[in-house]
């Protein structure tokens, strides 16, 4: 993992998964600077997350990070390595038997062949996270290592980014390839020192299969070695009483084969998933999907302006920001409130469990009802519903954060009619999130709304 690009975007991800849960942290000594950059959001974004990281002591876990994955990379090579001497001894045996040709084959590239269709399997599948089982181990040992955890959004982040674009499949591909390659090539080498300093013979035995059978198998997968000047001989060699030329005409098969159905693939497709990694790291952006990084942008794009704010500032009000959840020991169930919503979206909707407060708030009157049976009774979850198709106003978001001050925890569902997404969805989501609302808790389905008051009296 050493593109640059790609650390940076991990590092971003990570700052934005701790800003979600904490709050935004201080940039004020940076902000200025930023905002003068003569770069895109997103380079301005990345600058950030580089200048926070280095004040929190990211710089370092993230080095951490990668001195990990290349300590636990040289374990698994090791370990191939050793594998792939042992399949060779395995295959071909101590000298003391004559070596069972079929068998060999089999021993030698079964395996190989077999994960080897799964991951191109795997490629083809329609759902799913498609990659190697070798690269997932490789990531989940990584995670292991206890200087690894330190920092936790690290390892949320790179989760997060390997799923986006594609970038597990080729990571992962990476890794397995790469050692499926040191293991075949261990086994070859292994091949190479035993047949140099042993006398083997090669025999073809069965019970119930004809000599026919071998002859097929042989010509099937005969065609590229001999195009390489390394053929099979003839089948009638393989007897025990085998002239040294058959028994080394043989040997040199079987390596062929390992060679071009083993080795050969498993190296190509390495350097084909370094090359796509390489390239899907370099086409990585911030996901402008998410609230946090549509509010990042107006704090570093000031020319971008508050143009979904519909109207200027209440007196009084300069931003209404939703003030810390109460210490409400006693309070339980919960409570949904409406404000000004569309008279074609049905209410009251159909709640899970009994509400301690059913409200639809239109006018002042209502508005102070509404607060003054939250200060009575103040329940544990608050849903406040909204018009996703009206423009957000400051009075909203004030009204928001009044009536937050009365229940341990608040959300805000952005209701549109069914099937439909509301136009102003995403300045809801902007403003929500300014004033101190974390994403989780910014709903736009009914659904989701619901079993969140649903866990009201947990």
């Amino acid at each position: 993992m050493a593109a640059s690009r790609f650390d940076a975007h991990w590092l971003a991800e990570a700052l934005r998964l701790r800003e979600a849960e904490g709050g935004r942290l201080d940039d004020s000594e940076l902000l200025p600077a930023l905002q003068a950059s003569p770069g895109d959001f997103e380079t301005r974004a990345l600058m950030r997350a580089q200048a926070l990281g280095e004040r929190l002591g990211w710089h370092r876990a993230l080095s951490r990070w990668h001195a990990n994955a290349r300590l636990t990379a040289l374990l698994l090579a090791a370990l191939a390595t050793s594998a792939g001497a042992g399949l060779a001894l395995a295959a071909v045996g101590d000298g003391t038997r004559p070596i069972n040709l079929v068998w060999a084959l089999l021993g030698l590239l079964g395996m190989h062949l077999l994960s080897l269709l799964l991951w191109l399997g795997a490629g083809l599948m329609p759902v799913g996270e498609p990659g190697a089982a070798l690269g997932r181990l490789w990531l989940r040992l990584v995670r292991r290592v206890p200087t690894a955890r330190r920092v936790p959004e690290l390892g949320q982040a790179l989760g997060r980014l390997l799923a986006r674009g594609a970038l597990a499949r080729w990571l992962f591909g990476m890794i397995s390839h790469g050692l499926w390659t040191l293991l075949l090539a261990s086994a070859l080498l292994a091949l190479l020192t035993l047949f140099s300093l042993r006398r083997y013979g090669f025999v073809w035995e069965t019970t119930i299969l004809s000599a026919d059978a071998l002859a097929s198998l042989v010509a099937a997968i005969d065609g590229l070695p001999r195009l390489i000047g390394i053929g099979a001989p003839d089948i009638g060699t393989l007897d025990g009483l085998q002239p040294d030329a058959a028994r080394a005409a043989w040997a040199r098969w079987l390596m062929a084969c390992l060679v071009i159905y083993g080795l050969l693939p498993r190296a190509l497709l390495w350097l084909w998933c370094q090359r796509r990694w390489r390239a899907a790291g370099e086409r990585l952006s911030l996901d402008m999907a998410l609230p946090d990084n549509l509010l990042l942008r107006r704090r570093l794009m000031p020319e971008h302006g508050s143009a979904h704010v519909a109207d200027p500032a209440p007196a009084g009000i300069d931003r209404a920001q939703l003030p810390p959840a109460p210490r409400l020991e006693a309070s339980a169930g919960g409570a949904l409130v409406a404000v000004e919503l569309g008279p074609d979206l049905p209410w009251p909707p159909r709640t899970p469990v009994p509400l301690k407060l059913l409200e639809r708030v239109e006018s002042r009157t209502e508005r102070k009802r509404t607060l003054q049976a939250l200060a009575d009774d103040p329940p544990r979850r608050l849903l406040v519903a909204f018009d996703a198709r009206l423009s957000p106003d400051r009075g909203s978001y004030a009204l928001l954060a009044q009536l937050a001050a009365h229940a341990a925890m608040t959300a805000a569902w952005l209701a549109s009619p069914a099937g439909t997404r509301g136009a102003h969805l995403e300045h809801w989501r902007e403003g929500l999130a300014e004033a101190g609302l974390a994403s989780s808790l910014i709903l736009a389905d009914e659904a989701t709304a619901m079993l969140w008051l649903e866990h009201a009296d947990e």
